[in-house]
């Protein structure tokens, strides 16, 4: 399901760098992406799942290794979900657990013309 949300037209139009590659490349590269999530620890990443549905993701990657640790942050939500807060519970989520792990400021990019949905 990411990477049905990630490939989503509504979706791509936010993103800075859409991807472009097939969807049989982009399952790959999330569940090669996943599974080194449990041996890195300068990553965080984190589902939002309602209804038993997974309906968007946050991640969250460090930029910096030292003190000043700064996180870079991606996130998606599935357009069936926009405005119902998902994005925010999983921002606000990901803006703990980023404390919790000793990120001392987050970053996050975005196209001017992006708004709430």
């Amino acid at each position: 399901m990411l990477a049905e949300i990630e490939s989503h037209p509504d979706v791509m139009r936010w993103n800075i760098e859409p991807y472009k590659g097939d969807m049989t490349e982009m399952y790959r590269a999330f569940k090669e992406a996943i599974e080194k999530l449990q041996v890195e620890k300068d990553k965080i990443f984190l589902v939002g799942i309602f209804e038993g549905m997974v309906v968007g993701f946050v991640g969250v990657r460090s930029k910096d290794e030292g003190l000043n640790r700064i996180g870079e942050v991606g996130i998606s939500v599935h357009p069936n979900h926009w405005g119902r807060g998902f994005g925010t519970s999983l921002l606000k989520a990901a803006v703990e657990k980023a404390k919790a792990e000793g990120f001392a400021k987050l970053e996050l990019e975005t196209i001017a013309s992006n708004k709430a949905m």
